[in-house]
């Protein structure tokens, strides 16, 4: 046969490629060969009908927590959570120490059929099991999959310059929490290439706007040099009247993420494609969704000639999703209520090639309205 897989007369949307239109896709091992209209089905091992479905590169989610070996919170399973909801990579935001992440890689990252990245936290100087800057440099350097250091928002702001200091002898990106400290002044540490995660939180701690409710202008400046705003919902990260205000002003995000966790994988975050589906709530075109899905933290993880499209010759990452239409009901981390008619569900996950098969994980009862902030807005009507 010619090619191993073809995934027949679905919409693609690749916009690395400029593509949004019906084609099928056609993959040999683990790369994709050709996108093209009508490709005939005889030369495929096994056909996906994809009629009526989008076609989109693998999602890429660039905050979650899979170091499950280590016990508790706040990880979960990378293949059920991530995979099987359409996420072919992922970057692990900064769960394990630097004391931790020999153990994390032999153990969670090696066994993961997800393509898993990760970050590592740089831990308080006068905390427990501190280290060095140049301990963390030597570990970003000794492993491929650790791209950078991530600043907790519970970290101790001493931490912050040494975080940087470390992404940058070790050749990294820095991640910050927007609520670590005063944007302006973490957004002073960030160069080009760093993520922004949990940019449009709820503003319990420090807001992206001024006493004037405008954006600071430092986002702005960040925006331009080339900083990713990142969504990072998570259990405290994603406000939808956040997010309104700052559309208003026309700052969008660059990279959505689900900072998916045992504390909201029950919701109100679940999973990547709800977390896209509420962009659709918001207004932002599916085109774009996908691309922020897909090609732009693709790039943000240095790998857009390798993932984030369907270019001839890259990973064959690809996923077959439903948009349904209907009448859908989205909850922010203020569990405030965004109504939408539409939703994405992928329905075929295709990750180097390979058809993924595996568990799905299923949510039980949610319990981040008990584990939220005092005096969130509790509004589910």
């Amino acid at each position: 046969m010619r090619w191993d897989l073809l995934i027949k007369g679905g919409r693609v949307i690749d916009p690395a490629n400029g593509i949004d239109d019906v084609r099928d896709v056609a993959i040999s091992g683990k790369v994709v060969e050709t996108v093209a209209g009508n490709l005939p089905a005889d030369q495929a091992t096994t056909v996906v009908d994809a009629t009526g479905k989008i076609v989109t590169p693998g999602f890429i989610d660039l905050h979650v927590h899979n170091f499950v070996s280590a016990g508790g919170r706040p990880s979960v399973d990378s293949d059920t959570t991530n995979l099987a909801f359409g996420v072919t990579t992922a970057l692990d935001a900064g769960t394990a120490t630097p004391a931790q992440y020999p153990h994390y890689w032999e153990t969670d990252i090696a066994s993961t059929k997800v393509r898993l990245y990760s970050l590592v936290r740089m831990p308080d100087p006068y905390g427990p099991d501190p280290a060095t800057v140049a301990e963390v440099k030597d570990l970003i350097t000794s492993y491929d999959t650790l791209l950078g250091v991530k600043f907790h928002h519970s970290q101790h702001f001493t931490s912050l310059p040494l975080a940087r200091e470390a992404a940058d002898f070790g050749g990294g990106m820095l991640m910050c929490e927007a609520y670590g400290a005063p944007i302006p002044q973490l957004l002073d540490w960030m160069n080009p290439g760093d993520i922004l995660t949990h940019t449009f939180h709820a503003a319990f701690r420090f807001p992206i706007f001024d006493h004037r409710g405008k954006v600071w202008q430092h986002l702005w400046d960040a925006k331009e040099r080339g900083v990713y705003l990142d969504i990072g919902h998570g259990a405290r990260g994603f406000a939808f009247r956040t997010m309104e205000q700052a559309l208003e002003q026309g700052l969008k995000p660059d990279t959505i993420s689900t900072d998916v966790h045992v504390g909201n994988v029950d919701g109100p975050v679940y999973d990547m494609p709800t977390t896209m589906s509420k962009m659709l709530a918001l207004g932002i075109p599916i085109s774009e969704v996908i691309d922020m899905s897909t090609r732009i933290p693709a790039r943000a993880l240095s790998q857009e000639r390798e993932l984030g499209s369907l270019s001839a010759g890259t990973v064959a990452d690809v996923v077959v999703s439903r948009v349904d239409e209907g009448k859908f009901k989205y909850l922010d981390v203020l569990h405030e209520v965004r109504n939408a008619d539409q939703r994405i569900v992928p329905e075929t996950v295709v990750y180097s090639g390979q058809i993924y098969d595996g568990g799905r994980y299923s949510p039980v009862e949610m319990s981040h309205q008990h584990d939220a902030p005092p005096d969130f807005i509790v509004n589910e009507t």
